[in-house]
């Protein structure tokens, strides 16, 4: 299934990571992870380099409204799904596979995605697990925390999360916010990153329509953060600048799952939407389009 977790070959051996959940007709929302054979590991780069060589897979769209990767499904050679067959340096493998017996075991149906799906990993690099749930996994996974089984990053592991995240350079990691997520940290010495992917998504592509006004900056109060885990991510919020008038954030960055808690106040930057739905219209924040983006705790 093509949804957020997975991969495809194009038709030029390129290898994309599909995005989303939903996808507009006879075509399919990605980004390059591997392109005439160099590994993408910046998204901007990897977009100007779409725009000079791919030109076709770029697409007007009307339901984010901009200008996106969407891969015409013609042109989509094989899909890779998330799986326990991984392949990468032995002792990463024996960790990772460590790591999915204990998921197994507490009733958490996953797949691995990233490099050690795509066979690209090495010695330094993290176990990227997908999950596709939502809160009956989520509370699994505290458990495991609160077990000690799963533990947070440390200062070492710190700056491997930095090196992911160079392309967001005012989104770098810090050691209290990332120590407090369930979804990154360490098992057994290895750092992993999971996210969970609903199984049902709040929007559907025909009948929504998003119109970008322009990016801002805001400090905002979480009301509702139910959904702040999920990748895409969603928080409701009540922003406490005068000027900003929304009502909803959200992120379909995995980097910006778990970042804030009902009640906390976060400094954001982001894409001010306005948002079409039938019988209703209403503004949201998007975090993680431009570089720019950032969201973090405050106090």
């Amino acid at each position: 299934m093509l949804r957020e977790g997975a991969y495809f070959i194009d038709v030029y051996g390129d290898v994309y990571a599909v995005k989303g959940l939903v996808h507009p007709p006879g075509r399919v929302y990605a980004v390059p992870r591997l392109l005439k054979q160099e590994e993408m590991k910046n998204l901007q780069k990897a977009l100007q380099l779409v725009e000079s060589e791919r030109v076709g897979y770029l697409f007007q769209d009307p339901y984010t409204g901009r200008r996106v990767i969407a891969v015409p499904r013609r042109n989509i050679k094989q899909v890779i799904t998330p799986s326990k067959n991984i392949k990468g340096p032995p002792r990463l493998v024996e960790t990772a596979k460590k790591l999915s017996q204990v998921l197994s075991q507490a009733g958490v149906e996953h797949g691995f995605t990233g490099s050690l799906l795509l066979g690209t990993a090495d010695s330094d690099s993290d176990i990227d697990i997908v999950i596709y749930g939502g809160s009956r996994e989520y509370r699994k996974l505290k458990t495991l925390r609160l077990k000690n089984i799963l533990q947070p990053v440390d200062e070492n592991m710190l700056h491997m999360l930095a090196e992911s995240r160079l392309d967001t350079p005012f989104s770098q990691p810090t050691l209290a916010t990332e120590q407090r997520k369930i979804l990154t940290g360490q098992f057994e010495h290895s750092l992993y990153t999971m996210k969970i992917v609903p199984k049902v998504f709040w929007e559907s592509w025909s009948n929504t329509r998003v119109y970008p006004q322009k990016f801002i900056e805001a400090v905002v109060e979480i009301t509702d953060a139910r959904q702040g885990f999920t990748t895409p991510s969603r928080y409701r919020v009540k922003p406490l600048d005068a000027e900003a008038g929304f009502s909803e954030m959200i992120s379909f960055r995995s980097r910006f799952a778990e970042m804030g808690y009902r009640g906390e106040r976060l400094r954001v930057r982001g894409l001010l939407e306005k948002v079409a739905k039938p019988g209703k219209i209403y503004h949201r924040l998007n975090v993680g389009i431009d570089a720019g983006d950032y969201m973090r705790v405050m106090g």
